[in-house]
């Protein structure tokens, strides 16, 4: 084979897997589904997804329904802060782990030149200078609240702002270009 059609076609394939991962869905939607329901194709439209199901094994999820959407797998003990975030890795499970209620309200990556990214938080995601005191008016920004109960679970795609009003985890799922992303993010 000749090395500049190699060349041109290792190119090719990765300016498509960017494309891929710059791009995210321009519509608002929230997806409500069962674990059974969550498939490759829905995954792709890059939606935020409420699984309907109790999740009493978060990485059993993650290794039976997620087992080919990543390369490399974080979890996080996410301390409740009064800051938004935007979200770096491929998708971020946000798992409540707690026996109460917590709140997680997200925005669309469209509102991310409303607030200024201030620190790195270990290549997970980017907590922003903007400090919510007020849940109903965040930056004039159109935040959707979202109530976990227990044992529930948010998936959240790349770029898309959260604010969590309570501790919780989140296991942080990337792949490639999400990493060297994070790892860009850290070193600017």
């Amino acid at each position: 084979m000749n090395k500049s059609l190699l060349i041109s076609i290792i190119i090719l394939m990765i300016l498509i897997y960017l494309n891929y991962n710059l791009k995210y869905n321009n519509e608002f939607q929230l997806l409500q589904l069962s674990s059974n329901k969550i498939t490759q194709n829905i995954l792709y439209e890059k939606s935020p997804i409420v699984v309907q199901d109790n999740i009493s094994n978060i990485i059993d999820f993650i290794h039976v329904i997620l087992t080919y959407e990543y390369i490399f797998k974080n979890k996080v003990d996410y301390k409740s802060s009064n800051y938004v975030n935007k979200n770096l890795a491929l998708y971020s499970l946000i798992y409540n782990s707690n026996s109460k209620p917590i709140n997680v309200y997200i925005s669309h990556p469209k509102n991310s030149k409303k607030f200024k990214s201030n620190k790195l938080e270990s290549f997970n995601y980017i907590i922003s200078d903007y400090k919510v005191n007020d849940v109903e008016n965040i930056n004039d920004t159109q935040f959707v609240k979202i109530t976990l109960k227990p044992k529930k679970l948010l998936i959240l795609p790349a770029y898309w702002l959260f604010y969590i009003d309570n501790n919780c985890q989140i296991y942080s799922l990337f792949g490639l270009y999400n990493i060297l992303i994070a790892l860009f993010k850290g070193l600017v």
